[in-house]
């Protein structure tokens, strides 16, 4: 009885204990140098550097760029550090209550920070997988980072502030999936709702070309259909990380309350969809995931057939959102869904791989999907099609809107993800209708998309095809457009597609 209530008190100091980070610029060396002070009762203490990002669906090298590893006691007395492999690092405790792991990270990411790490002489960007390694066993830990910057140098991120330079996340996952700015920048801010957003302008060597003030105003703008969708955010602020300059990347790239985005420093920086579809992840991936994105294993990649609607539905609602916040206009929505259409009908792995099989491949292709096969496109076009299909299904009473605000119910954190097939069931459920036909047709099928279903809200799509290569021909382009000759029941549909958040101020 007295080793059960001994064992009982450990746990419980275990599960509410708190994993101490420092974190140091070096701009002198171009790194960082990372310190984890942990309370430990454990012979051995493993730390491990993450094998990839969440939001980037490729096992990255994180380790070749850590160096300088080092462990003490409370007295400063050195322990001995083995490495069980290249991403692992292993301390002998010697009976220590307390360890201090530190290294150092090289911060030479060319992306500029964006999937790792970037140090230069006034700024640097860390991508916190990149960056914080974590201790095994540890990860639903509470855990805080002070930050020790150079003089003069300011702090963005999204996570939960203790005072200036020190920060607290409710565990491994949520720390690491909020990127810091530091150096300078310029802040923007605005708020949503009473939700306060920032916009952290980090400007190039020479003076930004664009007007601030107009650029934030349009990220303000094209916030505001997604709170409205889904009734409110899981966020408690929510920041945009702008860099004005390109690395050997240029995108944007989501995490739990914050987004990244690097683009050239232009008059104008056209961020509208991308900025939609970044900031949508907040709903749809960070909350509404498969099982295995959320709590994460790291060490390996974690593979599901459903990046199709992580990532493609998503962007559908980037194309959706941006138009329905008046930024962009009917013709520029069609266009763009028509560009998705003619990208796909080009694709020759389509015809050998389903968008399931692209997304989970796409670990060894390019994170984007399989050969010429993206998940992205056919992810878009699918929730495209299936929107049509639910409007015509409930006689215009729901849309695929309903599908996302069901499972954000059923998903938001801290429940976890759906199950492989739980998407079919879900859209089934909200179309009061059996549409697992359509969904293996588009999803688990090498067949062509059935574009016909689009003449349930007036639209239509016809091939222009004056080359006679037929519809894989070089030389052969789709065209979607509404359709004159639609019925009056079809074009009230269309009318409800384009147009359900209406009003949007």
């Amino acid at each position: 009885m007295r080793r059960l209530l001994i064992g009982l008190a450990f746990l419980t100091s275990i599960a509410s204990a708190t994993v101490h980070y420092k974190l140091t610029p070096l701009p002198s060396s171009q790194s960082i140098l990372v310190s984890i002070d942990v309370d430990s009762m454990k012979p051995t203490e493993t730390f491990h550097i993450p094998g990839w990002s969440p939001g980037y669906y490729q096992m990255a090298r994180y380790e070749q760029n850590v160096y300088d590893v080092r462990a003490t006691d409370a007295a400063g007395h050195e322990l001995k550090i083995e490495q069980p492999d290249n991403r692992s690092w292993q301390v002998a405790t010697k009976g220590a209550q307390n360890v201090t792991f530190s290294y150092k990270v090289l911060g030479n990411d060319p992306g500029l920070g964006f999937f790792a790490v970037n140090v230069g002489g006034d700024k640097a960007y860390l991508n916190g997988a990149a960056a914080f390694m974590y201790v095994e066993d540890r990860l639903t830990e509470n855990v805080d980072l002070q930050i020790q910057n150079p003089s003069g140098w300011d702090v963005a991120t999204a996570m939960t502030p203790a005072d200036n330079f020190t920060f607290v996340a409710g565990g491994y996952d949520e720390f690491i999936d909020n990127p810091i700015q530091l150096g300078k920048f310029t802040r923007k801010k605005f708020s949503i709702s009473g939700i306060p957003f920032e916009v952290i302008f980090v400007e190039p060597t020479n003076a930004p070309r664009c007007d601030m003030d107009a650029e934030t105003e349009r990220l303000r703008v094209v916030s505001i259909p997604a709170l409205k969708m889904f009734g409110g955010a899981s966020f408690k602020k929510y920041l945009y990380i702008l860099h004005l300059e390109i690395g050997n990347f240029a995108g944007g790239l989501e995490h739990r309350a914050c987004n990244v985005q690097a683009v050239a420093n232009g008059s104008e920086l056209h961020l509208d969809d991308l900025a939609a579809h970044e900031y949508f992840h907040a709903w749809n991936v960070k909350q509404i995931r498969p099982k295995i994105l959320g709590p994460f294993d790291y060490s390996q990649p974690q593979r599901t057939g459903n990046l199709w609607f992580a990532e493609g539905v998503t962007d559908y609602y980037a194309k959706l959102h941006t138009y329905q916040s008046g930024l962009r206009d009917e013709a520029w929505l069609r266009g763009e869904i028509n560009d998705q259409i003619g990208q796909l009908q080009q694709s020759q792995v389509r015809k050998s791989k389903t968008v399931e099989d692209s997304s989970r491949g796409t670990w060894e292709a390019d994170g984007f999907g399989v050969g010429d096969l993206s998940f992205y496109v056919k992810g878009l076009l699918s929730g495209f099609i299936f929107d049509a299909a639910i409007i015509d299904a409930t006689g215009g009473k729901k849309t695929l809107d309903d599908v996302m605000r069901l499972l954000y119910s059923r998903c938001k954190l801290p429940k976890p993800g759906y199950d492989e097939d739980e998407l079919r069931l879900a859209i089934n459920t909200v179309a009061g209708k059996d549409l697992s036909e359509l969904y293996r047709k588009m999803i688990r099928s090498t067949e062509e998309m059935p574009y016909e279903q689009l003449a349930k809200i007036g639209m239509k799509v016809t091939l222009d095809d004056r080359s006679g290569h037929g519809p894989s021909g070089s030389s052969v382009s789709y065209n979607l457009d509404v359709d004159p000759a639609a019925s009056a029941q079809a074009k009230t549909y269309y009318g409800i597609w384009l147009h359900r958040l209406h009003g949007v101020e």
